[in-house]
């Protein structure tokens, strides 16, 4: 995810250099000695050692909640776990104060996982992404979503029309066109800019489908 290549006059200092600048503990890398390093003769010609730190999941993982933790630490009592599998990294936030965490449909868990996102990326030299859950109110959703798209397709489909949805999170749009794939006289694609873009939800006769998001 990130390699980077530190040097000192051993190998055991370029290492200890490392863990300091980066705030390693172990398990957090892996190491591979590029140049041994040279003391010289007589302090002449002596050249440094070079070693090149992997960093890992884990690293990511624990920087990540460590970060997170002291942003919601001002929202309460509210506990942070970071778990990853490859470059997706998955925030659970749980405790008492969650609610305030969530915000009006979702929006202020939006922002933090918008952060968190940020955060991760200036660290790593790949892309890497992060889903942000509290509670999980991203589940709930998904339920509450999968309702109101199926009385959508009926209304489209009774009037051989359209139908314009609330403004949504891009998850939450992806889900929606993902459900609308189900059914083959109906398409659904999305209109509008953030943070008001919305998904219609159209009746399409000729059967072919449209997605964009």
């Amino acid at each position: 995810m990130k390699k980077v290549r530190v040097s000192a006059p051993t190998v055991e200092e370029a290492l200890k250099k490392a863990k300091e600048c980066f705030d390693l503990e172990d398990g957090d890398y892996e190491y591979t000695v590029i140049d041994k390093g040279s003391k010289g003769i007589f302090g002449l010609f002596a050249k440094n050692a070079e070693i090149e730190i992997t960093l890992n999941p884990k690293y990511f993982a624990r920087k990540l909640e460590k970060f997170l933790s002291q942003i919601v630490s001002a929202c309460g009592n509210v506990t942070v776990r970071v778990s990853s599998s490859n470059r997706r990294f998955l925030v659970e936030l749980d405790g008492e104060d969650i609610g305030r965490l969530i915000g009006k449909h979702g929006k202020t868990l939006a922002a933090l996982q918008h952060i968190a996102m940020i955060y991760l990326n200036r660290m790593s030299d790949t892309k890497l992404s992060v889903s942000v859950d509290a509670g999980e109110y991203k589940k709930r959703r998904k339920r509450n979503l999968e309702s109101i798209v199926k009385q959508a397709i009926e209304r489209a489909k009774a009037t051989k029309s359209k139908v314009v949805l609330d403004p949504m999170f891009a998850f939450e749009r992806r889900l929606v066109h993902e459900l609308v794939k189900q059914y083959k006289d109906i398409k659904s694609y999305s209109v509008g800019i953030e943070p008001y873009r919305k998904v219609v939800i159209e009746y399409n006769a000729n059967g072919k489908s449209e997605k964009n998001d």
